[in-house]
């Protein structure tokens, strides 16, 4: 479903009243669309709905402000569904729409544009999306601070490599969990098995050389930790043993892990945490 193209253009002034008429959550719905491109109904629901007496009392209030959402073009949903097919409402993949788009783009920043993406793409991006709402949910439930989270391309970091050329490191998020009396930065890897491993353990040699550079111990006064999540056991196993058997990669400086133990991971006391002052080598 798209209305760019079908109906009538929204002027400046359209816009202006449109903003006014914006509640708070609408703006942080608004705005967690334009930093994860894409989420479904369930994930909007557990980010900006959880005062609700059940879960589905809680999605009708969701699909109540979506839809009013949709119907102001201020956001539009997939034709497909999680899943490839239908699986009712809290299935609808939804994104900004020309309105919505327009309310959020950065000053003299370039429009952005959500042509029907592959479903592989599509599949990360939203697996993207559920870590980062996973990392809220933690905080909620704990005395944890999510202080950092950072998406692409604002995650990423371009250094220059000893030989003079420039790189980029590529995390799919990066994040700061902030405890009472340390802070734990992660680098992380959201990995669907679809990649080979030379290419995961090529990526590993980018961070070995970004870590080289110390630009992110200056920024972190620590190098983050790698943290690649991975769908199965036999994958970290796989990973584990490629990144072992090059003698060039620091290979504490990776956490490997199925998405059942992100939160153990991630969770101070519980992970393999690096201390303040510690440096993974």
């Amino acid at each position: 479903m798209n209305s760019d193209h079908t109906a009538p253009r929204i002027s400046q002034a359209q816009l202006a009243l449109l903003k006014e008429t914006l509640s708070d959550r609408d703006r942080d719905i608004l705005g967690f669309l334009a930093q994860f491109r894409y989420a479904t109904t369930s994930q909007a629901r557990r980010r900006y709905f959880t005062g609700h007496t059940s879960q589905d009392a809680a999605t009708r209030a969701t699909l109540r402000v979506l839809d009013r959402l949709l119907e102001r073009r201020l956001i539009t949903r997939l034709e497909r569904r999680v899943g490839g097919h239908p699986h009712g409402s809290a299935a609808y993949i939804w994104h900004l729409d020309v309105a919505g788009e327009r309310l959020t783009r950065k000053t003299n920043g370039p429009r952005r544009r959500y042509a029907d993406p592959a479903w592989p793409f599509l599949e990360h991006t939203l697996q993207i999306t559920d870590t980062a709402i996973t990392l809220h949910e933690l905080a909620t439930e704990s005395d944890l601070e999510v202080a950092e989270l950072q998406v692409e391309p604002d995650a990423w970091r371009s250094f220059l490599t000893p030989q003079g050329r420039t790189a980029i490191l590529k995390p799919d998020l990066f994040a700061t969990v902030a405890a009472q009396d340390f802070d734990d930065h992660w680098y992380l890897e959201i990995d669907r098995g679809t990649e080979s491993l030379p290419v995961l353990v090529q990526k590993c040699h980018t961070y070995a050389a970004y870590k080289a550079t110390g630009r992110a111990q200056v920024e972190h006064g620590v190098f983050p930790r790698v943290l690649w999540v991975v769908p199965t056991q036999r994958r970290v196993a796989r990973l584990t043993a490629a990144i072992a058997e090059d003698s060039t990669l620091p290979n504490r400086l990776f956490t490997l892990i199925t998405p059942g133990e992100f939160v153990t991971t991630v969770t101070p006391l519980q992970g393999d945490i690096t201390e303040p002052g510690e440096e993974a080598s």
